[in-house]
Order: C-alpha cells, then structure tokens, then sequence
C-alpha cells in the first residue's frame, strides 16, 4: 500500500498521534554539478554584482634562434617583446532562497530533532536548485554538440551512447589543448585493480549510466587503485573520461523523431539525453560545493566564506510583528554564479538511452 502524503501551508503539532523519535528519510538527489569547476570567490561590500575570471592566452611557439649578444648592454634593445593576451570572463551574480515557516506547536509538540531535520531539508534544497542552476549553466554554454553516431541533429538521434562517441569528444579536447583532471593512474599490485588513463570528467543521467557501463573498456569505479581520489557519485571511466552520474540532466522527451523500440520514447519518439565531457578550468562557478551546506565555494577548502548561509529564526526573535512569540522561519540564502570560461574545452552529447 503507498504511503499517505500530506501536503501543508506550515509544519503543524501532530493530533493524536505519538510521533516518533526517528523521523524518515527524505529523498535526496545526487548533486554533481560543481564537480571540476573552477571556482570564483565573491566578497561582500566590494561594490560589484559581478564575478571576473581571467585568463592568459597561450603565447605562440618560437621557431627562430636569438642572434648573439654582442656584449654590450644595449643589446638588449635588440631583442623583441611580446605581449600576452589575455582574456576576461565575467558573469552577473544571482542570489537564491527558499523558506519554511513554523510555529510555537513544532518546538512544544514535536521531537527535537524536527528543526534538525527541516535544516537539513532546506540545505538538500539549496544543493539542489544551485545544482539544477549549473546544469543550465553547461546546457546553454556547451556549444560544441556531438549528436549520437555522428548524426547532424536532435531529430535524426537513433542510437544510445557509443564508444565512439566519447572518443570523438575526447579527441576534439585533445585538439584544443584541454587540461585533463587526473593523472594516469597505473593501478596496484592487488586483485582486480586496473590501469585508468588521464581524464576528463563526464557528467550524465542514470539512465545514460547503464548504457556507459556497457561500453567495451569500462572499468568500474569500484575497480580504480586504493590511491585514486574520486568525485561524488562517480560510477567509472571509459575511452579517458571519469563519470558522474545524476538525475539533475536533461531529458528531451520525444526529441527525436526516430522511433526505436530497445531505446526510452515519448509517444514513439526518441528521448534525447545531454551529457557533458569537459576539461579543467572549462567552467567556472561561484555557489555551493558539492556537499549541501558547505562552508566553502570550493569542496574540502575551508578557508573561504560560506556559499550558503541558513538562517533559524525562533518564534520569539520577531518582535512587534509576533506579539504572542509565536511565529519562526528557517531559510538559505545563497548567491550563484556560473560560466562556461572556455567553449572549446566542453562537449555536449546528444544521444538516447536504453529501455531497460
């Protein structure tokens, strides 16, 4: 029998019922999306709403020698300079939120551990509307598309993701100087580790997932060396990509209009899927890190200010407004900002996934 819902304006005391000290999980989805970015560090009362990432070009090769010093200091003036060029990337900042109102009767009736949880359903919240921002953020900056088999379009994808298709992203990388994110990792003397190229990182959907686990050289993430730090929800790599996976990926439904019957369909239609190859310093963002609530932009560094503030304030605490202390909230607060820093270093997938 399926649960009951119940759906309310507020968190309201439960009547006649003894609730229970344990209170049940809530789903929680799998935020990847800062995974690999670069991050930007945004400071109050600095008189912007703006972040900058700046980037100095690759100077030219040289091909020619340098005539000799003649030993006088005047040679010097003899030599050319060159000056880099050097490339600014901004991005208007957002901010976001989301509240909970609650009353006098949750802190009275209810457990203690009621507001613990509703602070830790706020900070699932904010981890995954800034992830859902960033995926827009690859969705409308990644511009380079690779549609499944090489086609030419959305509407002529037939086929789920192939080997070839990851390699032909990772040779476009390649040819444009990307920086991958991880060594070469030669495996350990133990059994069933494996040699994994460098990568790139990849992020998809679950339902791309299972047709990546398929492909011919996958090697799961469980089968990495002991010694090789992996990201959040990371499955394994494949053709010199380490993947992420995620339901915070967009689908296309009935984007196609082949019809395939081993493939997902919307009303006899193929449903297109994106998923993103990229390399280092391809994006950039300002916002939360990979766990919900973090203290920090960038994931395991402390040192920085916080990227999402969540605020309790008890009934009691709103003066005038609240003549009977009866009234509280509990809310996030964040300020985003995200960008594709260098087009040539992403590749976008276009491509269906199996009907399992």
């Amino acid at each position: 029998m399926a649960a009951n819902t119940t759906n309310l304006s507020n968190i309201a005391a439960p009547v006649n019922f003894v609730l229970m000290r344990g209170l049940l999980s809530a789903a929680r989805k799998k935020c990847v999306w800062f995974n690999g970015t670069l991050p930007g560090t945004l400071e109050k009362s600095k008189g912007s709403a703006s972040v900058k990432w700046r980037r100095i070009e690759n100077l030219g090769a040289v091909t020619t020698a340098l005539s000799e010093v003649n030993g006088t200091a005047a040679a010097f003036l003899g030599r050319d300079l060159v000056q880099p060029v050097i490339t600014d990337v901004t991005e208007a900042v957002t901010k976001h939120g989301n509240a909970i109102g609650v009353t006098e009767e949750v802190d009275l009736y209810n457990v203690n551990s009621k507001s613990a949880q509703l602070m830790d359903t706020l900070g699932a919240n904010a981890g995954e509307s800034l992830n859902t921002l960033m995926s827009q953020v690859f969705s409308a900056g990644a511009t380079n598309y690779r549609y499944a088999g090489g086609v030419a379009s959305n509407s002529l994808v037939a086929s789920a993701i192939t080997l070839n298709d990851i390699k032909y992203c990772v040779n476009q990388l390649n040819r444009n100087s990307a920086m991958v994110f991880t060594p070469m990792g030669t495996g350990a003397d133990v059994y069933n580790n494996q040699p994994i190229r460098s990568s790139y990182y990849g992020v998809c959907h679950h339902d791309v997932e299972e047709d990546i686990r398929g492909l011919t050289g996958f090697i799961p993430v469980e089968q990495y060396g002991g010694y090789t730090q992996v990201e959040p929800f990371e499955f394994g790599a494949v053709g010199g990509v380490r993947w992420c996976s995620t339901e915070i990926a967009t689908i296309d439904a009935g984007a196609s209009g082949v019809s395939n019957g081993g493939l997902r369909m919307t009303s006899n239609n193929l449903d297109v899927y994106s998923s993103f190859i990229y390399g280092k310093e391809a994006v950039g963002s300002v916002g939360l890190g990979n766990m919900h609530a973090s203290s920090a932009y960038e994931m395991y560094n402390p040192v920085k200010p916080p990227a999402v503030e969540l605020i309790y304030h008890p009934p009691g605490s709103s003066g005038v407004f609240d003549p009977y202390n009866e009234f509280g909230t509990i809310a996030w607060k964040s300020f985003f900002a995200g960008k594709v820093l260098n087009a040539n270093w992403i590749q976008h997938l276009r491509t269906g996934a199996s009907s399992l």
